[in-house]
């Protein structure tokens, strides 16, 4: 079996079209299939190449590798050709209509209380009228001639799809200026790499009853579909401009893992929990696509950050060396981790806890007793500090000032990590030294 994805390079990849790449290729992965990456770059005023390789590049960052990868811009001979083959059996016309013609045909149409559907008038000129016009200058579009009757399929998340195509517009093609359409080029490459499924977002449901009827003319079997349902925000919206914001680009560059979008993405709108999930395999295995409701899922930054957190706690500290050792100097990262895992949404996050070691508030700024200050300094234990000291020193401090709970604690966590809150201190005195304590408390 095979699987495509299809971006257009004319914008940054956002969580929307990524959700139908990690669907795509964790289904083909799930059933041992070949995943294609398609560049839809016929729009050549639009499309770039910096966001073909960016696009590339943040799938690559996700961990979606693919079998096989083309530019539908390197493939117009083969276009041409099917093109003339569906002209030659009358499935694509020329149309001569322009835009304000058209326009006032469907205004006509919808005060009649009609649908506004196109009347099919080139369908029925002779070929003098046609040589007459294209002599005079006119360019015409092309449309693909629906056959009659109910365009049907079983679509894989939305259950039995139908559409009437006496209710349907014989859909362009190709545009006056001979550019192509969506439609054509993606039924042609599809054919070409024998693409079995295509899972894709609910706005192609029209477009995959044109799809099939181009199919069949082009004498191929239609793959299998599956249309999920766009994502919302919290009030069940779309994210209209706002999804600049929720481009794979901007998500990696705020800290969130690659691991925890793809997680996130796969199971966003299923019947499954999401769980925090660090092996890849594991994700592909329990994939189901039968679970992707046909209802509009909710994309939840919140959630998505504490997905981030819960995974980052499941990260073994091998992991977290390997990805922050170039950047974390001159301390034991594994005590570091130990300390900060629990408290952290980002792992660029580690950093906070990191400078909190070197990090001196002026004790002048607070109102902290003498005789806490002074019998911490004359209490510290023997070093080195393990994971039992701060027990140990707290105990001490508390029996000889009286302090307990709250006005014990806070001030001696103010003073160690210039912070009101924040993680076990129990866990923060093993990357500290004697010296480093004394400095904190202003007594060096």
């Amino acid at each position: 079996m095979k699987c495509r994805f299809a971006p257009s390079p004319t914008g940054l990849l956002h969580v929307g079209n990524a959700r139908s790449a990690v669907l795509n290729w964790a289904y083909t992965k799930k059933n041992n299939g070949k995943f294609i990456l398609r560049i839809d770059d016929t729009d050549q005023t639009r499309s770039t190449k910096e966001f073909e390789n960016k696009i590339k590049e943040n799938l690559l960052w996700l961990g979606l590798d693919w079998d096989e990868t083309f530019n539908q811009s390197n493939r117009a001979i083969n276009y041409n050709s099917k093109i003339d083959d569906l002209k030659s059996i009358g499935r694509l016309y020329p149309c001569f209509e322009t835009a304000e013609e058209l326009s006032l045909k469907k205004k006509s149409l919808l005060s009649a209380g009609k649908p506004p559907i196109y009347d099919r008038s080139s369908l029925f000129m002779s070929e003098d009228e046609i040589n007459k016009k294209i002599n005079s200058g006119l360019n015409p579009h092309w449309r693909f001639k629906l056959d009659e009757g109910i365009i049907k399929w079983n679509d894989l998340i939305k259950g039995e799809v139908k559409f009437e195509t006496k209710y349907l517009s014989d859909p362009i093609l190709i545009r006056e200026d001979g550019s192509l359409l969506y439609h054509l080029p993606s039924v042609i490459d599809d054919i070409e790499e024998k693409i079995s499924h295509i899972i894709r977002g609910e706005d192609h449901i029209s477009n995959t009853a044109f799809h099939i009827q181009i199919f069949t003319s082009l004498n191929s079997e239609p793959p299998k579909f599956a249309h999920h349902p766009f994502l919302t925000d919290q009030e069940g919206k779309g994210f209209g401009k706002r999804i600049g914001s929720l481009s794979i680009e901007n998500l990696k560059s705020n800290g969130f893992e690659e691991i925890s979008i793809i997680n996130y993405l796969l199971n966003i709108g299923s019947s499954e929990d999401i769980k925090p999930e660090t092996d890849l395999q594991k994700l592909i295995e329990n994939f189901d696509l039968k679970n992707i409701s046909s209802s509009s899922a909710k994309f939840s930054d919140t959630v998505l950050k504490s997905l981030n957190s819960d995974v980052l706690k499941n990260y073994s500290v091998e992991k977290v060396i390997d990805k922050i050792r170039s950047e974390i100097n001159g301390v034991d990262i594994e005590k570091l981790w130990t300390f900060s895992q629990n408290n952290i949404v980002f792992l660029k996050d580690i950093e906070i806890w990191f400078k909190a070691i070197e990090n001196i508030i002026d004790l002048k700024d607070y109102d902290i007793p003498e005789i806490l200050i002074n019998t911490a300094i004359e209490n510290i234990p023997d070093e080195p500090f393990t994971y039992d000291t701060w027990d140990t020193w707290v105990k001490s401090i508390s029996v000889k000032t009286g302090l307990k709970g709250k006005n014990l604690y806070m001030p001696l966590r103010l003073i160690l990590t210039g912070k009101e809150k924040g993680p076990e201190l129990k866990n923060f005195l093993p990357l500290l030294d004697r010296q480093t304590i004394l400095n904190k408390f202003g007594k060096l």
